[in-house]
């Protein structure tokens, strides 16, 4: 498939379908798929976030889109994102040490020549798995580059100041996908990761099937994480960008009912310096699982 842009992805085969139920465009209103519950952070236009069928969410943003705390943070970017939250709107957290399991499917819509995809953001993130510390930027990160799809981790060694200021996170491209992603299609991704500071940190993904990151060692920043999705990017380009998400699941502890588990995989990613993502992270109550 190298090189060949009009080449089909494999077909995405779904175990599970959570719905999403009592939907909300309003922007710090809650809503639930399946048993988690997000909030809307959103410009809350009408297109920032539709509900096209009950498992599937369709996020939007023009240049200015911003989230209602994005100018008290100081953040110049465009943003139609949900979060995961509690029944109060606290963000959900996960404990570091915590086995967690992400699986969903997202695709882009067209947006420039000839059913092309045009990102020129200097970052581009899609989700992310945010961090409660100092630092702002995300524990890891599925991101665009360009019309590639990339896959982000970062961490802080125990005991030094994790803000990005301070110049002690280390930032690593794990993946980025060779072939220009596919407009109008749909892209299965399985996440399997354990969000710690020291050498038990692990970050597997799939990719339709495909392993194509397997980092083990220190992942974040010795904090607990919260999960974000949709689309964010640096405040600048020029285009409009549309992207669906369905069927997400989010799972924590080992072995979570209804997922085939997966046999140790041995290390074998290839790291790079990636790129700063300079998001960052809104004060909100803890609320540790």
């Amino acid at each position: 498939m190298a090189g060949n842009e009009s080449a089909s992805y494999p077909p995405v085969f779904i175990t599970a379908a959570p719905s999403i139920t009592s939907f909300s465009t309003k922007p710090q209103t809650r809503f639930p798929i399946g048993g988690d519950i997000y909030e809307v952070d959103t410009a809350g236009k009408s297109y920032s976030l539709t509900n096209p069928d009950p498992q599937t969410l369709r996020f939007e943003i023009r240049p200015g889109d911003k989230a209602y705390y994005d100018d008290a943070d100081g953040e110049e970017c465009d943003r139609a994102e949900i979060e995961r939250t509690t029944n109060s709107g606290d963000q959900e957290h996960i404990a570091g040490g915590t086995p967690i399991h992400i699986n969903y499917q997202f695709k882009v819509e067209a947006n420039g020549p000839n059913g092309s995809f045009i990102n020129t953001a200097n970052w581009f993130v899609t989700s992310e798995m945010q961090t409660t510390a100092a630092s702002g930027s995300p524990a890891f990160a599925i991101q665009l580059d360009g019309n590639h799809l990339q896959i982000v981790a970062r961490y802080c060694p125990v005991g030094l100041d994790p803000s990005n200021a301070a110049g002690n996170v280390t930032h690593l491209t794990l993946w980025t996908d060779p072939n220009p992603i596919h407009t109008g299609q749909y892209i299965n991704i399985e996440i399997r990761a354990n969000v710690s500071d020291d050498s038990s940190g692990y970050l597997q993904v799939w990719v339709n099937g495909n392993n194509v990151a397997n980092y083990h060692g220190p992942l974040g920043f010795g904090t607990p994480t919260y999960w974000m999705y949709g689309l964010y990017r640096n405040a600048g380009p020029s285009e409009t960008v549309a992207a669906y998400f369905r069927n997400m699941t989010l799972t924590t502890g080992s072995g979570p009912p209804g997922v085939t588990s997966r046999p140790p995989l041995t290390q074998g990613a290839m790291l790079s310096p990636a790129r700063l993502d300079p998001c960052r992270t809104r004060s909100k109550n803890s609320d540790t699982l």
